[in-house]
């Protein structure tokens, strides 16, 4: 088998957005090497500005992204982020109403007339995600949680998070997972 790629197939390439987090808790941000401006409005970039960051640098997670994070202390962190896939299913030729939109079904009333619904939540496929070896007991309840968001803890180091209520209801979630990026400080709260 030749090391050599292929002449035919272009190099891989990806994005390095590069955060530096300054003294005064902002981040300047840019994509190789290309300053990627705040928005106006607060005019600056913070830690809970992460998500924001990686969805402008990756064009809403189109493509994977190489993060690199230089603390004002001196320490770094690199990691990769994903792409997201989104799977559009291909229409059924032979079906005649497979290029209407796919977010909508329709329904028949009790008069046999159709009338648009939209569609049912939950219809994705399942992704799995495994951790091996990775020093869980035998059997012990693992509790598994989907970051949202981010926020910045205060300068006394207390947090404060505000969550959407239709998505903790529509996932039926009854508790919460703060976790210290830095400190990796770990604390479990209940929903009221």
């Amino acid at each position: 088998m030749s090391k050599n790629p292929s002449p035919s197939l272009p190099p891989v390439s990806m994005p390095t957005v590069m955060l530096n987090v300054n003294d005064d808790g902002t981040i300047t941000v840019t994509v190789d090497e290309t300053p990627l401006p705040p928005p106006p409005d607060p005019g600056v970039w913070r830690r809970g500005a992460f998500p924001q960051i990686i969805d402008l640098a990756s064009n809403d997670r189109a493509f994977p992204v190489r993060v690199e994070v230089h603390e004002n202390d001196g320490t770094a962190f690199t990691d990769i982020v994903p792409a997201i896939i989104r799977r559009t299913p291909a229409p059924d030729p032979l079906d005649p109403d497979a290029e209407a939109d796919p977010a909508v079904e329709t329904t028949r009333e009790d008069d046999g007339q159709e009338v648009a619904a939209p569609a049912h939540v939950g219809q994705a496929e399942t992704v799995e995600v495994t951790a091996t070896r990775m020093g869980f007991a035998p059997g012990e309840a693992l509790a598994v949680a989907v970051v949202t968001g981010q926020v910045e803890a205060t300068e006394t180091g207390d947090a404060r998070v505000q969550l959407d209520r239709d998505l903790i209801e529509g996932l039926g979630i009854s508790e919460v997972i703060l976790l210290g990026r830095t400190s990796k400080a770990l604390v479990v709260r209940e929903i009221s």
